[in-house]
């Protein structure tokens, strides 16, 4: 599906957050020797990728995405925002707990591929419901200003690296 220009910057953060969900799910698969050292490196890597722009993309949804929804639709009525919302709540408490496990030299493992799964369920809907509901909603001009106040969080040279 095509993705309205206002929301492409959302959407390219979101190819780099599936990036890393199956960067997560592939070192869960390694043999048990690998995987532990793998998910602690990714645990790091995540870590860096969430604080350079991960709470950014998540702020703009809820301050500048959401509110401009919300002018057309009760948002506690719409059971997919409500599960975006905990969704973000659940990843950054995720976040959170990475943060603390590495510090105290604990294993991320569980906590790592709980984040790589949720991740990527909530980029799916995002894309595949959300979004499409508020282009649908949005008339051209709310589209248009609603793209103008979102951050392109990547350059157009940042590697993807899988």
């Amino acid at each position: 599906m095509k993705r309205h220009a206002s929301l492409h910057a959302l959407s390219q953060h979101h190819h780099f957050a599936l990036i890393e969900s199956l960067q997560i799910r592939r070192a869960q698969q390694l043999p048990a020797a690998e995987r532990a050292a793998a998910l602690r490196r990714l645990a790091q890597k995540f870590l860096r990728f969430w604080e350079k722009s991960g709470h950014i993309h998540f702020r703009e949804e809820e301050e500048v995405l959401l509110p401009a929804y919300a002018r057309h639709t009760p948002l506690e009525q719409d059971a997919d925002v409500v599960r975006m919302l905990a969704d973000h709540a659940f990843i950054r408490a995720l976040v959170e707990e990475i943060r603390t496990l590495l510090a105290a030299k604990q294993p991320v493992e569980d906590a790592l591929i709980a984040l790589g799964h949720r991740l990527k369920d909530h980029v799916r809907l995002e894309e595949d419901v959300i979004f499409p509901r508020v282009e649908k909603t949005l008339a051209e001009a709310e589209m248009l200003t609603l793209g103008s106040r979102l951050t392109r969080l990547h350059g157009k040279g940042d590697a993807c690296d899988v």
